[in-house]
């Protein structure tokens, strides 16, 4: 206490000022650091505390868990897509924003999440006062429904060009002309779909036609020149002439990558010219093989002479103006020559077979159509021969009539019923040629003109008759009917061949009995084949 009786406190020291400010500096700095390490050191794939994706609360969550909660309570946008397209009847078109089955973008939502938090905003989750955020969530169409979509307006909305083309008409080349068409661009339309816009305007292209106007007038000044004048053909002394009418009905117009193609049908110039060479032009003749007795002789080949249409039809469209063509004559070469026939080694008889038929029944005219067509058949060394695919099918349209035949242990008539006797006589034929058989099945009874178990029935789509020429020369097979027996003899080179056969078995006819038969085949010595073939007929119908 002073005189005055005032008291003095004492002031404080400047020195103990200055330790708590920089004691108060020092806990910031720590705090700061610890914050800026929390910062620096959490965890890059969790969300920050108080961010939310489209309403979905996912702060504080790994990346993976974040994707997993918007797409599981992520809220599909209601409303529609309208499509335009001004002055198009039918538009706008709205489309129902659930049609297009709309798919979250969630990782695109979540990647933003991670990287998009202010740093502010992270300092403030860290000390505990997290400020809420909300990242919009967008979504797209799933891509099958927007191309569905997309293909329903092309449909609606496309429409082809028409090319430019050629007609004859009145005697004259007409041009019809091209149009133009339009087209969505499906791709781009389809990607505009996919972004689930309020609305978007249908993108269309023009579609220039294949053939253009100009293209189509220049093929029609070519093919006016064409028919402008009539085409005179020479050659041998001779001399045709092909008119207008002719050349306007032979011309052909094909679209082309550059436009239309101007040609003639070189059938059609070819018959206009033909007749005026006649005794000129011949068609080639394959070697044949005539038959005497049991011997077989080539008769030879001859070249021919024929027209090259379609060169001739060629310089008819290249000529200018009324000069003439020189006619294309080409020499033609027989499909089967003297040498290539002799060398195929047909010249004697090595096997013949006869089955006799009553006259004049429907049966046999099955059996004498039949013969016609298989008669001449050639079997090449080595060749298979299958009646059915060489005789066909049996139809009305070819001839066939309806006649017995045995199904299921009974008789019925069917069209072609009558041709199980021409597998037969050409069955033993081939057995006694000493050819392999590959396939052949008999009757399910006895049928008295045949050799018991020695035949075959046959049928379209089976059972089957096939026989392999298993022999190193071709054969020729003779298939001859009369009013009451038909014969198929079959021609080649013996080479030494020779068959020899039993058979052993109960055949009484009206029964059921197993009959065997052997073969033997032998060329020279050795024998190439030994065989035992088996089969039980049963009882044949009480009414027959």
């Amino acid at each position: 206490m002073t005189d005055s009786g005032v008291v003095r406190l004492p002031l404080p020291r400047r020195t103990d000022t200055r330790v708590a400010l920089l004691a108060g500096l020092g806990m910031l700095v720590i705090v700061v650091a610890v914050i800026a390490f929390r910062l620096v050191t959490a965890p890059d794939d969790r969300v920050p505390a108080g961010v939310s994706i489209g309403g979905v609360a996912v702060g504080g969550l790994s990346a993976d868990e974040a994707l997993r909660a918007v797409r599981a309570r992520a809220i599909a946008p209601l409303g529609q897509v309208e499509l335009e397209l001004p002055g198009e009847p039918g538009f706008p078109v709205q489309v129902a924003t659930s049609e297009l089955a709309p798919l979250p973008r969630a990782k695109a939502a979540v990647d933003e999440a991670l990287r998009g938090t202010p740093l502010f905003d992270r300092v403030l989750a860290e000390v505990g006062l997290p400020r809420e955020r909300d990242i919009p969530l967008r979504y797209r169409a799933t891509p099958a429904r927007a191309r569905a979509v997309a293909a329903r307006v092309e449909q609606q909305i496309d429409a082809p060009a028409r090319p430019a083309t050629l007609v004859v008409r009145e005697g004259r080349v007409v041009a019809r002309p091209a149009r133009a068409g339009r087209g969505v661009d499906t791709a781009r339309l389809t990607a505009l779909i996919g972004r689930l816009p309020e609305r978007a305007t249908v993108p269309v292209t023009v579609v220039d036609p294949a053939v253009s106007d100009a293209q189509a007038e220049e093929a029609r000044l070519r093919a006016e020149r064409i028919a402008a004048t009539p085409a005179a053909v020479r050659g041998a002394g001779r001399r045709a002439l092909v008119r207008r009418p002719q050349l306007l009905d032979a011309l052909r117009f094909e679209q082309t990558a550059d436009g239309i193609a101007v040609s003639l049908a070189p059938d059609v110039v070819a018959d206009a010219v033909r007749p005026e060479f006649e005794g000129i032009l011949r068609p080639a003749e394959s070697a044949g093989f005539a038959v005497e007795g049991t011997r077989v002789s080539v008769t030879p080949s001859s070249p021919g002479r024929g027209l090259d249409d379609e060169e001739l039809a060629r310089r008819i469209a290249r000529r200018s103006g009324s000069t003439p063509v020189r006619v294309p004559i080409v020499p033609l070469t027989p499909a089967r020559t003297t040498a290539q026939a002799e060398a195929l080694g047909i010249r004697e008889r090595v096997s013949t077979f006869t089955t006799p038929y009553v006259c004049c029944q429907p049966r046999v005219t099955n059996i004498r159509l039949a013969a016609r067509v298989l008669d001449r058949t050639l079997i090449p060394a080595g060749g298979t021969f299958s009646l059915n695919d060489v005789l066909g099918e049996r139809t009305r349209a070819r001839g066939f009539v309806p006649a017995p035949q045995i199904n299921a242990g009974e008789l019925e008539d069917a069209v072609g019923g009558g041709v199980s006797q021409v597998a037969t006589t050409t069955f033993n034929a081939a057995f006694f040629a000493g050819f392999e058989i590959v396939s052949h099945t008999p009757h399910e009874f006895w049928i008295t003109r045949y050799p018991p178990g020695r035949e075959a029935t046959v049928s379209w789509g089976g059972p089957e008759m096939i026989v392999r020429n298993d022999w190193p020369a071709a054969a020729l097979m003779t298939v001859s009917a009369t009013d009451t027996a038909l014969t198929v003899s079959i021609y080649s080179s013996k080479l030494g061949r020779r068959v020899t056969t039993t058979s052993s078995g109960d055949a009484v006819a009206g029964t059921a009995f197993t009959e065997t038969i052997t073969r033997k085949v032998w060329r020279g010595d050795t024998l190439r084949r030994d065989e035992t073939f088996r089969w039980t007929y049963k009882e044949p119908p009480a009414d027959e």
